[in-house]
């Protein structure tokens, strides 16, 4: 098991000199085996001071930033990256079909000729808003991007089935929670407000429609690439891999840092009509990756939840604008289950603040296994 230490920088340079003098001591006193081996191990350990204190005060990796600066850098490179390359994502797909740019963005799928473009264009939006600035920060983070962003193996690893079992227990509580909020009004103040999103949402309603039509199993298989697949990984590497961390190591509070990311998520998706189930979905898919300490788990959910959905939509159309209805019994128990399953998360997780983070005035010094307290 790896222990971690805490080392503020005053305390570094004694530390390292009282090793130091430790190994000199050793080395003159005896050069028996055993004091050989405790030679190896303390030049093993001088070389891990060595190692923190330059990953700490002596490089350039955003990890080591203010929170608030890295939030800045990361919205600044989102931004740059997304105009960047959904712009030379549309010039290619408008080369590719024939079809005027500005005809594209209208994304007009009544006309069956912008179906495909439409699917084309969705699948570049999600790379190049998602997915390409999430890695580029991570390349900039840490000298282990991929670790850094998440994508390690699940501790311990029952979170593998974790993931499908909290999805699937959850559909019965999500669904009716979009009924809920379909049936939920805003002050009679914002009475015109209220008349323009439903408006809104209601023409998606009929875009969404038309861009799940499937016909055959081809269909489906595409349909599941584009909105479940594309979505599970490049979505939970911007949220989840990168804006989760940052909230939550600005709020010092994992709660509050998934709590509020899951707002953030279920915003950006733009549906007025389906914030609340959306909100609670960002929670459980933080939550996964909080306490497994893993994107995996999470991106399974995430994929799972998408897929069950075009599914039901390939076997009965009618689910592509509503939710499938389900008892008071089956709502009541999915909601229990859950709540239980986020406990027992919690309780088996060998995620700590303190291994997750470092702040500003420590850095961390990994011990190995064969090393003594």
């Amino acid at each position: 098991m790896n222990i971690e230490y805490g080392v503020s920088l005053n305390s570094f340079y004694k530390l390292l000199f009282n090793h130091r003098c430790s190994i000199l001591n050793i080395q003159l006193k005896t050069k028996n085996a055993n004091s050989q081996q405790l030679i190896a191990h303390l030049l093993i350990f001088d070389r891990q001071i060595y190692i923190a204190f330059a990953e700490r005060y002596m490089n350039t990796y955003l990890k080591f930033k203010s929170a608030w600066l890295q939030l800045l850098i990361f919205g600044s490179l989102t931004f740059g990256m997304s105009v960047a390359l959904i712009g030379v994502g549309l010039l290619i797909v408008s080369k590719i079909y024939n079809i005027p740019p500005l005809a594209i963005i209208s994304m007009d799928v009544a006309d069956p000729n912008m179906l495909n473009p439409a699917k084309a264009l969705q699948v570049i939006s999600s790379i190049a808003i998602f997915l390409a600035p999430s890695l580029v920060f991570a390349y900039l983070s840490d000298r282990k991007p991929m670790e850094y962003i998440g994508f390690k193996k699940p501790s311990p690893p029952v979170f593998w089935g974790l993931s499908f079992l909290l999805i699937f227990a959850s559909l019965p509580m999500v669904g009716w929670l979009g009924h809920m909020n379909e049936n939920m009004h805003l002050p009679a103040s914002m009475a015109s407000t209220e008349k323009a999103m439903r408006e809104a949402e209601a023409q998606a309603g009929k875009m969404i429609e038309k861009f799940l039509e499937m016909k055959s199993p081809a269909d489906l298989i595409k349909m599941i690439f584009i909105v479940a697949l594309v979505p599970a990984f490049a979505e939970e590497l911007f949220f989840r891999g990168v804006l989760q961390r940052l909230m939550i190591q600005i709020t010092r509070r994992p709660i509050t840092g998934i709590i509020i990311t899951a707002i953030i998520f279920s915003a950006i998706h733009g549906q007025f009509l389906g914030f609340f189930p959306r909100m609670v979905l960002g929670i459980l898919l933080g939550a996964l990756f909080w306490y497994s300490g893993s994107l995996w788990p999470g991106i399974l959910a995430h994929f799972v939840f998408n897929g069950a959905q075009v599914v039901l939509v390939y076997l009965n159309p009618k689910y592509a604008t509503m939710e499938p209805q389900y008892n008071i019994g089956l709502i009541v128990g999915s909601t229990f289950f859950v709540l239980l399953l986020l406990y027992w998360m919690k309780h088996i997780s060998h995620t700590h603040y303190a291994v997750v983070y470092d702040t500003d005035d420590e850095f961390t010094i990994e011990r190995g296994p064969d090393q003594s307290e």
